[in-house]
């Protein structure tokens, strides 16, 4: 045999091991440059669970590990804003800390039942939104940090579904129940996760190839979840992205109704989580005690049944048990703020007034925060909405699920819009930049 025939599978292996290495190497380097810049450690917080290290009494939030890395980069960007002189700041940070003095008022305004830690949830926030400026601005791939984000939550949910694992909550790790990925702590607040992450996937590219790729992948795995305030928010968005590429109304028409059929043809032909909840969801009954409800219940100034009535057990026979849980809060809720005076309008009663969940997050926003901090709020939507269209159409998503959720309350769901902003501010910058700089003169 010739020597050089011997020796080629020595040199094969030989070229397998060094290109091993070289992308061991490469990726080592690239991790440890990732986390010697603390200003990027919040990305990972969108991977990880929420566990309470220490809780309160009455809350699902407590100190989280989340908390002391979100003080330890927000500690450092202080520090470096004061070294270096430099207090510019962006429109967008400039309206989030507005709003935090809005809602801050409202609780000072209302210091018996409120509570001032769901206003200051804001400046958790605007964290993140400074690691999505320092992320594109150090040239990281968002798209990709998208996808592991996405695919990861997929694979959760996928094994969630088959039973093999669990899920963590804020308690702890929850061994049974609907699945909800392992970045959320609930399947409504998984869904609206996917409904941002997707708006950013899609409306962030200028291809088209993979739309539907995203659009099946990410709409199957909401359906898993059975959210059906996620799931309308998708079908507006794939109605958005269709409508935005169509040359002209009539295909835009025929694929609306292609869709639509499909959808409700799979909707009703397969056992799924969100039929299977939703059987009376369109019942007479629902509305009828709703009434009954409403006129029963009594007017209490400390929401006692928003925390404690409505349990899905109570749910008379024939009513949907998501509207019955809701519609017990909201009547409590309804009834007690048109008995105050007018003036509870302008401020609220107070972030936080309403515990944990009120499963309505405009209705929470405009009874906790009043008309002032609602307007607020929506301003701030607005600033973001505005600085591409996968900021918009993420924004459209979470007003879509506030509807039936408290998404704007959702740590998970607003980090990823925060950290999204971020990442739109800072690459419209950056596009701005040689123009602005051509312009200047010498």
């Amino acid at each position: 045999m010739p020597a050089s025939t011997r020796s080629e599978p020595v040199h094969i292996v030989t070229f397998t091991i060094v290109s091993l290495a070289e992308v061991v190497y490469r990726h080592a380097k690239r991790g440890i440059e990732f986390l010697s810049q603390p200003v990027l450690w919040p990305a990972t917080l969108l991977f990880l669970p929420k566990i309470n290290l220490f809780s309160f009494r009455n809350e699902t939030a407590g100190i989280r590990f989340d908390d002391f890395i979100l003080l330890v980069v927000i500690s450092l960007l202080l520090c470096g804003w004061i070294v270096n002189l430099d207090f510019n700041v962006d429109s967008v940070a400039a309206v989030g800390f507005a709003v935090v003095g809005v809602f801050c008022t409202s609780n000072l305004v209302n210091p018996g039942h409120s509570n001032i830690l769901y206003s200051l949830r804001l400046v958790e926030y605007l964290v993140f939104f400074w690691s999505g400026k320092y992320f594109i601005r150090r040239d990281w791939d968002f798209l990709l940090l998208l996808k592991s984000l996405m695919g990861v939550n997929f694979v959760f949910i996928f094994l969630q579904t088959l039973g093999l694992v669990g899920g963590f909550t804020a308690e702890g790790y929850q061994s049974a129940g609907r699945p909800f990925g392992i970045s959320a702590n609930g399947p409504a607040e998984m869904g609206a996760f996917l409904n941002l992450g997707f708006a950013a996937l899609v409306f962030g590219t200028q291809s088209s190839k993979k739309f539907w790729y995203w659009c099946i992948l990410t709409g199957l795995f909401i359906f898993l979840t059975g959210s059906r305030s996620a799931l309308l928010a998708h079908c507006i968005l794939t109605l958005g992205y269709l409508y935005q590429h169509s040359k002209s109304k009539k295909s835009f028409v025929l694929r609306t109704a292609t869709i639509s059929g499909l959808l409700i043809a799979v909707f009703l032909a397969v056992p799924n989580p969100v039929s299977s909840r939703s059987v009376d969801l369109f019942s007479r009954q629902n509305f009828e005690t709703f009434s009954e409800i409403y006129d029963d219940i009594p007017v209490d100034r400390q929401f006692s049944a928003v925390a404690t009535g409505g349990a899905p057990e109570d749910a008379p026979e024939g009513v949907d048990i998501s509207w019955y849980m809701r519609g017990y809060k909201w009547a409590q809720v309804a009834k007690t703020m048109f008995a105050e005076s007018w003036t509870v309008w302008i401020l609220g009663l107070g972030p936080g007034t309403l515990g944990p969940a009120l499963d309505g997050g405009w209705l929470r926003l405009i009874t906790e925060t009043g008309v002032v901090g609602t307007a607020a709020f929506l301003f701030l939507m607005r600033k973001i909405a505005r600085l591409s269209i996968s900021c918009f159409m993420a924004v459209l998503a979470l007003a879509v699920n506030m509807l039936m959720v408290d998404s704007h309350n959702a740590y998970k769901v607003m980090a990823l819009l925060f950290f999204l902003a971020g990442t739109q501010i800072q690459r419209n910058f950056k596009q701005r930049s040689p123009a602005d700089s051509l312009s200047r003169p010498a």
